[in-house]
């Protein structure tokens, strides 16, 4: 065996992928995805507020831990908002 034929065995195997994998989602999916399950935890937060309100027998542990996970996930959407408005602005002071 010669040092080619040592090197052509490595030779055949395929190229690597670049170093960063291609983006599949579409950020307009994205945002509206997150938009979606903000909402979603929003109206269950609201609907386990409401029914515990009218007596329902659920633990009043679950409906603090709805309302602060709607609480927590609304702030989160607030901030990356602020943020892409922040970009926005950012973009549109640029001298071209």
């Amino acid at each position: 065996m010669t040092p080619v034929d040592a090197i052509a065995e490595y030779m055949a195997e395929p190229p690597l992928a670049g170093p960063y994998p291609l983006a599949t989602d579409r950020f307009e999916t994205l945002l509206m995805d997150g938009v979606r399950n903000v909402d979603r935890a929003l109206r269950t937060a609201e609907a386990a507020g409401a029914a515990f309100a009218l007596g329902d027998d659920r633990p009043p542990h679950q409906v603090m831990l709805a309302l602060e996970d709607a609480r927590l996930k609304l702030q989160f959407a607030l901030n990356v908002r602020a943020r892409l408005v922040e970009g926005y602005q950012e973009l549109m002071r640029m001298q071209l």
